[in-house]
């Protein structure tokens, strides 16, 4: 995935306004850590995995991943 597919995604999904901290938060990963990816840092495998699930089922349902309470969690530390 790159930056662009990402910011495209998270437009659709999140709205216009405000959809780079409702990315972090969904993804429960902090801010600048998703601005680094538009800085040039990869996208992990697995956030562009969760982004493009959210997109199918948003093309699915309609729905959001906020309306479907649908968001990414870390494991919990063994």
């Amino acid at each position: 995935m790159t930056a662009e597919q990402l910011r495209q995604a998270a437009i659709l999904l999140f709205g216009d306004r405000g959809w780079m901290s409702r990315l972090a938060e969904a993804l429960d990963v902090d801010r600048s850590t998703v601005s680094r990816w538009f800085a040039g840092l990869p996208i992990p495998g697995p956030v562009a995995a969760a982004i493009w699930s959210w997109l199918l089922l948003h093309k699915i349902t309609g729905q959001t991943p906020e309306h479907l309470n649908v968001h990414a969690r870390r494991r919990p530390e063994p």
